[in-house]
């Protein structure tokens, strides 16, 4: 008897822990006179109720010839699945919506009778994959479930993506609130100058801090900014699907700590671009970084404007000697121009007081481990390998920047691709790379590719003097911040 108890308990914890996942959650009746709802996958198993025909279902998966269920009073089990009709009435469907109501339960089933899975706010955005008369099949979080037809709006295809636009505090301190109201409680104090991202415009903002915390302030108090929003990758291996669910296919997966731009969001899902490449990932997934394009002019351009007096940089020109590195049609070659983009860095890094060191200053070659003991051995705060790019596709364009495994390396990535990424580049993101200059330093490191000699129009950018001081200009930029950022006392 007591071993009896014991697998009844297994069998039902293993069908709470099915009924949590995501699985086909398809509507179903019971299509025989009488159907015993079992604790377990066949008929050794005890009976835990009898449903009469017509009985509402929702199949959440199979076992050969078993599905396992939930009912409208919340049971779950699992019964005979050829005793069981999929719902006439159901239809697949691919949309988004927007919830009308200012709160709506997501139920386990299309009644009021299902349980509530989780509910939602007005205005959140929901992708629909399925239809049953006056109930719709959503899914959020990762979880399908059903809402009434009644309080959602259609999404007009070209509004299904909520762009992201970024503003900043202008008061001295500004309440988040956890409602549209002075009566709803306050969450943080943002000071003058916070950026935050408009989820939802209106007297009363709805907004999300670059930690992933959403509430609401007074709109007088912000001021639209220009910019771009960041996303880092949080977890291992994160999929990038082709629109905003886990019903699209995996157009291509990121590693951990790989930089993406965002363009919207989607319900739970956040629009992204990397590699030339549009898609979607899950939001929970990432962690966001918010950059106001003025930040760019913040720091002064004149020679002796910011002091970086006390600091040493590397730079590393890549390749040289024997390897050219890439090779432009027109045949102007990567390691002359790295040369070229890196004596002009050193430039404007020393007119602003830095100790510079090249690891070469003529066109000669060196190998990973000399190029790594100039950084190891230099007590330089920072080593940065100035490269450009090339692929075997010439319509592949834009700049990538690679950041080291030593703390502070991923902000100075950063800093720079952002900044060459408002050159007009494409944004083909900030990526970890087993390069040995990148692995090897002990220092911060990094490595720029600021544009593709492959690609015709890159190239000829790489090839105008205009264009090259433009790129310096950026690596000096995201350099000095750093930099000064690391004075204060922050280096990520």
């Amino acid at each position: 008897m007591r071993r009896h108890k014991v697998l009844l308990c297994l069998a039902i914890m293993m069908a709470m822990i099915f009924v949590s996942s995501v699985g086909a959650a398809t509507p179903g009746v019971v299509n025989t006179a009488l159907l015993n709802l079992r604790s377990g996958p066949g008929t050794a198993f005890q009976v835990l109720a009898t449903m009469p025909q017509g009985t509402p279902l929702v199949v959440l998966a199979q076992r050969g010839e078993w599905s396992q269920v939930v009912t409208a009073t919340g049971g779950s089990g699992w019964v005979s699945g050829q005793l069981v009709a999929i719902d006439a009435n159901f239809r697949e469907r691919s949309r988004n919506v927007t919830v009308s109501a200012s709160l709506l339960n997501i139920r386990q089933g299309p009644a009021t009778s299902f349980p509530v899975l989780s509910t939602v706010r007005e205005g959140q955005l929901l992708s629909v994959v399925g239809e049953v008369g006056s109930w719709l099949q959503v899914e959020n979080a990762g979880r399908l479930g059903f809402v009434l037809a009644d309080f959602v709006t259609a999404v007009a295809e070209q509004d299904q993506v909520v762009p992201v636009p970024l503003a900043r505090v202008t008061a001295g301190s500004l309440n988040l609130r956890s409602g549209a109201g002075t009566q709803f409680p306050i969450v943080a104090r943002l000071p003058r100058g916070t950026t935050v991202a408009i989820l939802d415009a209106g007297a009363w903002a709805r907004v999300m801090l670059e930690n992933g915390a959403i509430g609401f302030v007074a709109s007088e108090f912000i001021e639209q900014v220009a910019g771009q929003v960041q996303a880092r990758i949080a977890a291992s291996s994160v999929n990038q699907r082709s629109g905003p669910g886990t019903t699209f296919p995996v157009v291509t997966t990121h590693p951990r700590g790989q930089t993406i731009a965002v363009s919207g969001l989607s319900g739970e899902w956040v629009k992204v671009s990397a590699a030339g490449e549009a898609g979607y990932i899950l939001g929970n997934l990432l962690s966001l970084s918010f950059s106001p394009a003025d930040v760019v002019s913040e720091l002064p351009t004149t020679p002796n404007a910011p002091d970086l007096s006390g600091f040493t940089v590397v730079i590393d020109p890549g390749h040289g000697g024997r390897d050219p590195g890439a090779i432009a049609a027109s045949g102007l070659r990567e390691s002359d121009v790295n040369l070229t983009m890196s004596h002009q860095l050193r430039e404007r890094l020393e007119a602003a007081g830095a100790r510079v060191i090249m690891t070469r200053t003529t066109d000669v070659g060196l190998t990973l481990a000399e190029r790594v003991a100039f950084g190891n051995e230099s007590g330089a705060h920072l080593f940065v390998s100035v490269h450009n790019n090339a692929h075997t596709n010439p319509q592949i364009s834009g700049t990538q920047t690679f950041h080291g495994v030593t703390e502070g390396s991923f902000a100075l990535a950063l800093g720079v691709h952002r900044r060459l990424v408002a050159l007009g580049l494409n944004d083909r993101a900030v990526l970890t790379a087993n390069f040995a200059v990148l692995q090897r330093t002990t220092i911060p490191a990094i490595l720029t590719e600021t544009a593709f000699l492959s690609n015709p129009p890159n190239a000829a950018l790489l090839a105008q003097d205009s264009f090259i001081e433009q790129a310096v200009e950026a690596h000096f930029a995201g350099i000095s911040e750093w930099l000064l950022g690391r004075r204060r006392g922050r280096v990520d």
